[in-house]
């Protein structure tokens, strides 16, 4: 990694950056959420930062020239019996979204296929846009591997919804487990997004 750049794990005094580039940048850019005109939810930015921090194995990472904070990964550990993606707060386009990612996992068991009961779920990456374009979404990755590799767990996935997501992942090496056209899921709703959403995998090697 650059020396010009602090990775480290999330803490509570991260948060007011956080919401502050959920609200004004990840909300409104991510295809989903740009799609369903999502907005700005507050809550929903709030509670997101408060179930990162339970797991202690979220990043964020900061230019050392100037101390800036520049972008944050959301990770959560995941046991075999984990329910799926469900919000606290009441948001039906939210919901929707959830929904959604969940259904990308119908038929396919990484517990099963991994032999495990212990996953780690790469949720969010977001890096302010005046950083993009500096592999830094590859850098928050490589230290969600690591920290996977240190506490053995088997495998990272993570849910892509746009073409710069998905090669971030594939530069770090994730496999493509399962395809999604939008239109396919709801093309009424996601009749705007001619993409896909990608199910991908990282198995980590002991």
């Amino acid at each position: 990694m650059s020396s010009r750049f602090r990775i480290e794990i999330l803490s509570e005094n991260d948060r007011d950056n956080i919401v502050n580039l959920l609200l004004n940048s990840f909300f409104l850019e991510e295809p989903l959420a740009k799609c369903l005109d999502l907005g700005q939810p507050m809550d929903f930015a709030q509670q997101l930062v408060d179930d990162a921090l339970k797991d202690q194995c979220s990043f964020v990472i900061y230019d050392q020239q100037n101390n800036d904070f520049v972008g944050f990964c959301f990770n959560e550990l995941l046991d075999r019996n984990h329910q799926d993606l469900i919000c606290q707060i009441q948001n039906e386009k939210i919901d929707f979204i959830f929904q959604f990612l969940n259904s990308m996992h119908k038929n396919i068991d990484l517990f099963e296929l991994f032999q495990t009961n212990r996953l780690l779920h790469l949720l969010i990456i977001n890096i302010r846009r005046e950083y993009r374009g500096l592999n830094l979404s590859s850098q928050l990755i490589s230290a969600t591997k690591q920290y996977a590799k240190q506490n053995d767990i088997k495998a990272i996935y993570a849910e892509t919804t746009s073409i710069y997501s998905l090669n971030s992942f594939l530069r770090e090496h994730f496999q493509i487990y399962h395809r999604m056209n939008y239109i396919d899921y709801d093309s009424n709703r996601l009749a705007n997004l001619h993409d896909q959403c990608q199910l991908v995998v990282h198995s980590i090697d002991k």
